[in-house]
């Protein structure tokens, strides 16, 4: 009898088509689950590559890699698939192969191993028939039900009740005065295109179409709860008004995506809660102008393979406010159930991408204040419409903690990714706020509530705070004050977690998600906060996206305190140019991180650099590289001020409070330089005037190795370091008044002793 395999070579042989199973690139999700992507939910999500002849596929799953024992098997018409049920812990292999239209089939895929773990966190897909019986029959559906109305009344007129005046209050003000609600203008011919005119329209028409249909669904809301017409009939006004836009013109998806999206989520929640005041005239415009937008933002997922390639930081949020327009409409837009099962299904199987089960974000605070703010939407739509608790995901479930260990309450900045170094601790606050109310976390409510910020405005933070009761905010007194985000290969070392005015602070950074997307900081990177406030930094500052400034400076090495190889960096924007955390040693007294990011550089064998944080302020820094060739190297530093340049040793004041010695004990000889100027600098029309310094610590002498050992201290502690050799190992010995340590820097390991 002919064996498994040989059987799988022949079915391969008289297949309808060759599947295409090769490995996945950087910048590709991947094929999922295996041993470089384990499940972190039971069950997995099955990811695979996209067919071009594929019309829909079949996957199994079998406790075997012959597939005798299959435990599971489906078709699906995407190339993902989240199942319904849990799987018993154990290992297991899965395989798919693709069907054309005609029915034909390919040969299977490989078999790919993985295991599901005893203690994951069950959360399987409902299938669509099961989520469309879940939602209500009836009007309003987006965030809230039918019978909830009355809950949502109770609280207006009671514990709520200062958060419902605001609601009215802003409806009111809405009444008076509403927004226009002519088109917004297209692009004059000729506008250049990232330039002044450009940003002003491109900015200017989503702001004013967020005035529009925001508004409207604001007028809506207070409508259900008053059942008072005015705020009604407001609401219809203007999205009557809105439905006389041309989906197709200046705030068409591909014309301006940025106008386009808040015209998908916005105007859904108008519709619902607004739903019987409208003739059957105007739902049925409403319904057109809604099945153009909802289907261009479909068909460029769709294009995009976001399914496969979800790194596009834009669609991150378009899939979900599709998602919104897919349960306002389920009955009245033909498409809108697909919209759901697709952005179910990417819920399910490829989102978060940017972040692990640790609850990190690849592209910093900025980025993970945002998008997960927005997220929050689809968390409330999806547990009103279909009882589904984004929270009970491992990410969902931690990443307030991002916020938490990146910006104590009082940081005036937020370290990594476009954005981060203007973000403030006081601007995450609501965000914190409602992310405490929405996954019951009383840590992260603590955060808004220390920094005496009032409740979240708006219906979102009434409708969250209406279902988490009584939360009360509780200081973390029991963490550990610093912690690492492996997955995004993102350190955060604290001395005070609660409070930044008393707080030290380093961050490191060495990612596996490489330089991409809003992520773009160079590997094994560090940056110094001192009381809250930016001491050595990542210089620039984005004045618009893909400016020369942000391209040629910001995503270059040279823009961060980071290391060149004959005056080259790390490959720019790019998903391959990684790093990763090798290792991290957190304790009381001192904490210690490593990272490996010489795959990042073209021509640079190694680069390992260890922090070693001697609590509460002195930094080692230890850097060893290797390149292929004889070269030079060029340590590099940034700062909001100018360097006092010494003998092997630099200087920089902040303030009256805070000045900064950094010594290089080796290498000698380095030749010392700085500059305030930035090639390129920012444009002329930003009126930025940044004030910063770069300076850079370079070895004259062609070597294929080179090793770093820097000591940041403060000046008025007087810590005296000693670098010598013991048995082959470089020994760091430094001491105070107030204690002695000893830091063995060895090629493999750092070792603290007191």
């Amino acid at each position: 009898m002919m064996g498994s395999m040989g059987l799988a070579a022949l079915l391969c042989l008289v297949s309808a088509f060759e599947l295409n199973d090769a490995p996945a690139v950087p910048g590709e999700w991947g094929f999922r689950p295996g041993p470089e992507h384990p499940a972190a939910s039971n069950p997995p999500a099955f990811v695979w590559r996209p067919q071009k002849e594929a019309a829909r596929y079949e996957l199994q799953v079998a406790g075997d890699t012959t597939f005798d024992q299959l435990v599971y098997e489906t078709e699906s018409a995407l190339s993902s698939h989240c199942p319904p049920q849990t799987l018993p812990a154990g290992a297991y292999a899965w395989r798919y192969r693709a069907l054309n239209a005609a029915g034909e089939a390919s040969g299977w895929s490989q078999a790919r191993p993985f295991t599901i773990a005893t203690d994951l966190p069950a959360f399987p897909k409902p299938p669509l028939e099961e989520l469309l019986s879940r939602m209500p029959t009836a009007h309003p559906r987006v965030f809230f039900r039918p019978e909830e109305v009355a809950m949502l009344k109770e609280k207006a007129s009671g514990p709520l009740a200062e958060e419902w005046q605001a609601l009215v209050a802003e409806a009111d003000r809405l009444l008076a005065s509403p927004p226009p609600t002519a088109e917004p203008p297209l692009y004059p011919e000729g506008t250049k295109v990232k330039g002044e005119l450009w940003k002003k329209i491109w900015w200017g028409n989503r702001v004013y179409s967020i005035a529009v249909a925001d508004g409207a669904a604001t007028l809506a809301f207070v409508y259900q709860l008053t059942g008072d017409r005015r705020y009604g009939e407001a609401a219809r006004e203007l999205m009557v008004a809105f439905a006389d836009w041309d989906p197709k013109g200046s705030t068409n998806y591909r014309y301006n995506d940025e106008a386009a999206m808040p015209l998908l989520k916005y105007p859904a929640r108008a519709y619902s809660w607004a739903y019987d005041l409208f003739t059957p005239e105007e739902r049925k415009k409403i319904q057109g102008v809604m099945a153009v937008r909802g289907g261009d933002c479909y068909r460029h997922l769709q294009q995009r393979q976001h399914l496969w390639d979800p790194y596009a930081s834009h669609s991150n949020r378009a899939w979900h406010f599709l998602g919104e327009v897919a349960i306002a409409f389920h009955g009245e837009i033909p498409e809108a159930d697909e919209w759901l099962e697709y952005a179910m299904t990417i819920f399910y199987t490829c989102y978060p991408v940017w972040g692990g089960a640790d609850g990190g974000w690849h592209e910093g605070t900025g980025y993970w204040s945002s998008y997960l703010g927005r997220f929050l939407f689809w968390g409330l739509a999806s547990q009103a419409a279909f009882n589904i608790d984004p929270f009970d995901r491992p990410f969902f479930s931690q990443t307030g903690y991002f916020g938490l260990y990146t910006m104590p309450p009082g940081n005036m900045t937020g370290a990594w990714g476009d954005q981060g170094e203007s973000t403030k601790s006081k601007a995450l606050a609501v965000f914190m706020r409602n992310l405490g109310l929405a996954a019951g976390n009383p840590h992260w409510v603590w955060y808004a509530d220390v920094q005496d910020t009032p409740p979240a405005p708006g219906y979102v933070g009434f409708i969250l705070a209406a279902r988490a009761g009584a939360l009360q905010g509780e200081a973390p007194v029991d963490l550990p004050p610093s912690r690492v985000f492996p997955d995004t290969g993102i350190a955060v070392l604290n001395t005070d977690l609660l409070n930044a005015k008393n707080n030290i602070q380093v961050h490191f950074k060495s990612s596996p998600y490489g330089r991409q997307s809003h992520g773009y900081n160079a590997n094994n990177a560090f940056l110094l906060n001192v009381g809250g406030e930016r001491v050595f930094i990542k210089s620039g500052q984005r004045e618009i996206h893909g400016s020369p400034h942000h391209t040629k400076w910001m995503w270059e090495t040279k823009s961060d305190n980071a290391i060149l190889v004959n005056g080259k960096g790390q490959r720019v924007h790019d998903a391959d140019s990684q790093g990763k955390i090798t290792h991290w040693e957190l304790t009381p007294e001192y904490d210690i991180v490593e990272g490996e990011a010489g795959a990042a550089y073209e021509h640079l064998k190694r680069w390992t650099r260890r922090l070693i944080f001697l609590k509460p302020d002195v930094l080692v820094i230890h850097d060893i590289l290797e390149a292929p060739e004889p070269s030079t190297f060029q340590w590099l530093l940034h700062a909001q001020g100018k360097f006092e340049l010494g003998e092997g040793e630099i200087r920089y004041s902040k303030n009256e409070q805070t000045a900064i010695r950094v010594a290089f004990l080796t290498p000698s000889g380095l030749d010392f330089s700085q500059t305030d100027q930035f090639d390129p600098p920012p444009h002329d029309w930003a009126g930025l005037d940044l004030g910063e310094w770069h300076f850079q610590a370079a070895t004259r002498e062609l070597a294929e190795t080179a090793e770093f050992v820097t000591v940041i201290t403060n000046v008025k502690d007087g810590v005296r370091a000693v670098l010598q050799e013991e048995s082959g190992e470089k020994v760091l010995v430094l001491e105070d008044a107030a204690r002695k340590a000893r830091i063995t820097l060895s090629d493999r390991e750092a070792r603290v002793d007191f």
